[in-house]
């Protein structure tokens, strides 16, 4: 079982307070406006690059910019982990020290 936690990101709070327009941060950072739309409402995590770029644009560290949202956390079943349930030989083989540090 893998958990996925959803990327949440301060952006639009911190253009705001720096009187930024959507257009103005876009141009800084080398995107455009609609890149930064779509960041804001979550419907795209930036590239490193990008992120990097706004953080230092929006005077922040970029893990308080961008930051991992602990109470969105899902656990997700993959297939092949449903198969390792149910047939012990998909698991033969394997590193157990693997099985223990995995998350």
């Amino acid at each position: 079982m893998r958990r996925e936690s959803t990327l949440k990101n301060r952006v639009r709070e911190l253009r705001v307070r720096l009187e930024l327009r959507q257009s103005d941060l876009a141009r800084e950072i080398g995107v455009t406006r609609q890149t930064i739309l779509a960041i804001e409402k979550g419907r795209l995590n930036p590239s490193i690059n990008i992120a990097l770029k706004a953080a230092r644009v929006l005077r922040e560290p970029v893990d308080y910019v961008f930051y991992l949202d602990p109470s969105s956390k899902k656990q997700l079943d993959t297939e092949e982990d449903q198969d390792k349930k149910t047939d012990p030989s998909k698991t033969a083989g394997r590193n157990p020290i693997w099985k223990l540090t995995a998350t």
